[in-house]
């Protein structure tokens, strides 16, 4: 792992800081493989920034939309009871699982 990392440690955290559950992870092999901190951080930044700069112009072009087009807010809003409702679900499948299995509930 020392030598892929020494090899190919910076194009490795730049691709995979934006993907959703590696970015999570990929700070450990990193980390074992001893990487230099600010080689680490300077490539997570410049990994991250496309991905940061994406989500903030949606958001700005959506805010610009939010009032002038009263469809949006709908589907805005239904998306919002779906998600709570799906929170709702898997609040109760935890609480249900739990109840009926109390050896494996965290505690």
């Amino acid at each position: 792992m020392q030598r892929y990392f020494i090899r190919f440690g910076g194009l490795t955290v730049l691709v995979c800081r934006p993907l959703p559950v590696v970015r999570t992870f990929i700070a450990l092999p990193a980390g074992i493989a001893r990487m230099p901190r600010l080689r680490f951080h300077i490539d997570a930044f410049v990994g991250f920034w496309p991905w940061c700069f994406g989500l903030a112009y949606m958001g700005l072009q959506l805010v610009q939309c939010w009032d002038s087009d009263p469809q949006l807010r709908t589907v805005m809003h239904q998306l919002d009871g779906l998600i709570v409702v799906a929170l709702l679900i898997g609040v109760g499948w935890f609480v249900w699982h739990c109840w009926h299995h109390r050896i494996g509930c965290p505690r």
